[in-house]
């Protein structure tokens, strides 16, 4: 996955702290009911052994092999001090007033 990250998204991303295990979340999930579609989330959240890390520009980010079934090959992640974060790719806006909050404890 080429995942890019805006310089905005960046600047506000390297004010969190995050420990050695922990990263951000990409999360996509399939949700079938009345209509089919793909649910985003950012999530602050603990490495999975099955999950793949990135780095970019010193960021942890996680995704996990399910999501990355449903996310595309270029990922944008953008910020907005106003509207939050915001995933995209190329041809569309995944989601955007995205808040990035610590995972509960599953």
């Amino acid at each position: 996955m080429n995942l890019i990250i805006k310089p905005s998204a960046s600047e506000a991303l390297n004010e969190v702290s995050f420990n050695e295990t922990e990263g951000v979340r990409i999360e996509a999930v399939f949700v079938g009911s009345c209509s089919l579609y793909v649910d985003h989330h950012l999530w602050i959240d603990e490495k999975q052994t099955d999950d793949t890390k990135i780095k970019v520009e010193g960021i942890p980010f996680l995704i996990s092999p399910d999501s990355l079934n449903y996310l595309p090959k270029k990922l944008y992640v953008d910020y907005n001090p106003t509207l939050g974060y915001k995933l995209s790719s190329d041809e569309e806006t995944f989601k955007y007033n995205l808040r990035l909050t610590r995972r509960a404890n599953k």
